[in-house]
């Protein structure tokens, strides 16, 4: 069987409704409810494959489509909204587009999505180069004597710790491990975000960013994100170019 069995998804969804700022967490959970409930409890309880760092191989980037009201420092959802998810696993993608089908929608922190369309979307053919856009922060980080060290794309561990990140996944699926070669196309100190999950600051970056390496691996990227904490809603990249 192909270890990158999965794929990528659109969803087009209707909401009125205003979300507030960490919405991910909320939206996290009803990922988890839309999916079968075997294979939601073992995701969210022990990945798919268990170790020190437990894989869940998935990845969904932020609702496209949202307003931000400043001064009520919340998203307003207001017609058409957008999500993406993808998964190097053809059981989690597959349970994921049956339980939101079946469900109609998502509910997410009061807010009902309802569901407009569902489609699958074609990855690209075989190729040693990409250019991708984060539709979720990229983060990544060290974390040294208790402390939290994030990085910059600018910073030569930032693509470091995200071909390693890589290399453990692609190694956990049977995959050989290879070198991933990433730059930062028009970095600019804006695209930094400093988003709290659960009670914890974490910093990502959004902006275009051109790979290379080899094409198992550049899919692997575009199906399971790139970076850390990808199941909780980053790294979540999809590719504008060669």
């Amino acid at each position: 069987m192909d270890p990158l069995s999965g794929g990528r998804v659109r969803l087009r969804f209707y909401g009125e409704g205003r979300l507030p700022v960490n919405y991910r967490e909320g939206l996290q959970a009803a990922l988890y409810l839309a999916l079968p409930q075997h294979l939601g409890k073992r995701l969210h309880d022990e990945g798919l494959v268990a170790g020190r760092r437990p894989m869940k191989f998935f990845v969904f980037s932020r609702l496209q489509g949202l307003a931000y009201l400043r001064e009520e420092k919340a998203f307003l959802a207001q017609g058409e909204v957008v999500l993406y998810f993808a998964s190097a696993l053809a059981e989690v993608l597959g349970g994921l587009a049956r339980g939101v089908w079946d469900r109609g929608g998502l509910e997410v922190h009061g807010v009902f999505l309802r569901l407009l369309g569902l489609d699958l979307e074609p990855l690209p053919k075989e190729a040693g180069a990409l250019v991708v856009e984060a539709l979720a922060p990229i983060t990544a980080y060290r974390t040294q004597g208790g402390r939290t060290v994030y990085y910059n794309p600018l910073n030569r561990e930032f693509p470091l710790l995200l071909e390693a990140n890589l290399n453990r996944k692609a190694t956990a699926l049977g995959l050989a491990a290879g070198g991933l070669s990433l730059r930062p196309l028009g970095f600019h100190p804006r695209q930094r975000r400093l988003e709290r999950y659960k009670g914890t600051w974490v910093e990502g970056w959004m902006g275009r960013y051109r790979l290379e390496g080899p094409s198992h691996l550049l899919r692997l990227a575009l199906l399971s994100g790139l970076g850390a904490k990808n199941s909780q809603g980053f790294g979540f990249v999809r590719e504008v170019g060669g």
